[in-house]
């Protein structure tokens, strides 16, 4: 126990060390900018874009606003820099390392619960979202806080204490549904296991906790099922396939970025080869544990897999996968390695193997997280940086899509920056127009609005945005490109890794100012 009381803060300084590396320098993406402005306009600002219909949708913006609102809080003690900014993920990230100690502590044993803190603070799917200016860090905090009052609540439903554990778990269960509202297939896996056990203080107890998480979610309750219909009828996820679990697995092992080959392979490889290893052991020692570990090994793949699962059978009939909402997952996935290590009792050179192989898992994705500066990161604050030494009055920055427009808008607001609308009715018509309105940069309708007044234009867009359009079928963008090429000269191109940047100079005619095209 000594020792353990000296490793442990080893163990949260090298999980605070990884979430520093870099911070501030890779650049944000859209969702990111879009966390960063958002919550500087304010809490009644993002209460009331959030709770507003669209004028055109007749629904408002999907995110629940706790994360927002503790960023709010946040920037305004430490600053809105791209560091400050990611930086309470960070700090979640490592108080969730510390969560995972005492919940694989509370389930096995303390060498258990240091083994699965160490997992979690090199995991390079938990440091991605712990680097992240989303509500992802935060909501696998509360997951996992939740599950360790529940499993405290569940151990000691047959005293006076466990009302105090269930009321935390409503608690912290009803604050995850602020963060994320996928959240639910997490919980939902969680509280069905009371009733499963069949026990009346622990189904009173569950029931207990949920109406206390019911009451803190019920102020967002009915906003909830019209952000439900927004996200359903009309987003970009798609229905996954069974082949997209694989690819999860990869994602909650290594990262979740689309890693270039020959690494791919070999990362879907490695995590193949531990699941794989963690269910051969768990069933080759399932008669030889006692009663209690095997309860708590049960309960752990459980709850790594069931949530998955609901995720994936739900988006067969509406598409909600997105991996990053299976934090919770990926936890416990990280606790069970733990267990693997820690209580399967495997020779040495097995022992070193595993080891080896959460390393490798480690460095391919911590070398493909670190390094990252292409779509959906590309280089927003160097362009923008480009173009400000050289934009001249009268200037206007118009780019292709929100995408690229929301990050140089973090970067650059004091440059004339504007963006073209999406497709109505596409899937990636996702910014509401209330929260256009809340974020201050409202959509053009069409490109010759958008260079309405202008002298000279900056057209940003991405090196593959040409062949994306033209293999869906749709003209817009080279509809965009041939009215600047009608109507000015391009005079300068420049390109930073897949970021493409074009001036377009000596306006050639007078067009008719702000007009769109019939």
């Amino acid at each position: 126990m000594r020792k353990q009381r000296f490793l442990l803060p080893i163990v949260l300084i090298l999980a605070l060390t990884l979430r520093l590396i870099a911070l501030g320098d890779r650049n944000f993406w859209y969702d990111e900018a879009f966390s960063a402005i958002f919550a500087q306009q304010g809490i009644p600002a993002m209460i009331d874009s959030t709770i507003t219909p669209d004028e055109t949708t007749n629904a408002p913006e999907i995110h629940p606003l706790l994360y927002y609102a503790a960023l709010n809080v946040w920037t305004a003690v430490f600053g809105a820099s791209a560091f400050a900014i990611r930086l309470i993920s960070a700090v979640f990230g490592v108080v969730t390392v510390y969560a995972v100690y005492l919940l694989a502590r509370d389930l096995f044993d303390s060498r258990t619960g240091m083994i699965a803190a160490l997992v979690t603070a090199i995991a390079p799917f938990h440091i991605q979202y712990s680097q992240e200016a989303r509500m992802y860090a935060l909501m696998g905090l509360l997951l996992v806080l939740a599950t360790w009052a529940f499993v405290r609540a569940f151990r000691d439903s047959e005293t006076r204490i466990a009302w105090g554990w269930w009321i935390s778990f409503g608690v912290f269960a009803g604050l995850a549904m602020h963060t994320q509202q996928l959240s639910a297939f997490y919980l939902t896996a969680l509280g069905v296991i009371p009733f499963a056990a069949r026990r009346k203080q622990r189904i009173i107890g569950m029931i207990a906790g949920t109406s206390v998480a019911f009451l803190i979610y019920l102020p967002w309750l009915l906003v909830a099922f019209a952000q439900f219909e927004r996200v359903t009828a009309n987003y970009w996820i798609p229905v996954p396939n069974a082949a997209r679990l694989l690819l999860t697995l990869r994602s909650l092992v290594i990262v979740n970025l689309d890693i270039p080959a020959p690494a791919s392979l070999i990362g879907l490889a490695v995590a193949l080869l531990l699941l794989i290893f963690l269910l051969v052991q768990t069933l080759m020692r399932r008669n030889r544990q006692s009663v209690s570990e095997r309860a708590a090994l049960e309960f752990v793949l459980w709850m790594f897999t069931a949530p998955i699962l609901a995720l994936w059978a739900f988006s067969q009939f509406r598409p909600l996968y997105i991996d990053r909402a299976l934090i919770g997952s990926a936890l416990m996935l990280y606790i069970a390695f733990a267990w693997l290590i820690a209580k399967a009792k495997l020779p040495r050179p097995i022992l070193i193997g595993v080891g080896v192989l959460l390393i490798a898992a480690s460095a391919i994705g911590l070398s493909t997280h670190y390094a990252w500066a292409t779509f959906p990161n590309s280089p927003f604050r160097q362009a923008m940086a480009s173009i400000s030494r050289d934009i001249q009055p009268g200037d206007v920055i118009i780019h292709q899509d929100k995408t690229s427009a929301l990050p140089s808008i973090f970067y650059a607001p004091e440059l004339d920056q504007r963006y073209l609308r999406d497709e109505p009715g596409a899937a990636d018509d996702t910014l509401s127009l209330t929260a256009q309105r809340t974020l201050g940069a409202v959509a053009s309708d069409c490109i010759q609005q958008a260079a309405h007044g202008a002298d000279r234009v900056w057209w940003v867009t991405y090196a593959f945005t040409a062949g994306q359009y033209a293999a869906a079928g749709v003209d817009t963008y080279q509809a965009s490109v041939d009215w600047l090429n009608a109507n000015f000269a391009a005079s300068e191109t420049f390109r930073l890794n897949d970021l493409e940047v074009t001036l377009y100079s000596d306006r050639t005619t007078d067009p008719a100012q702000g007009e769109c095209a019939p």
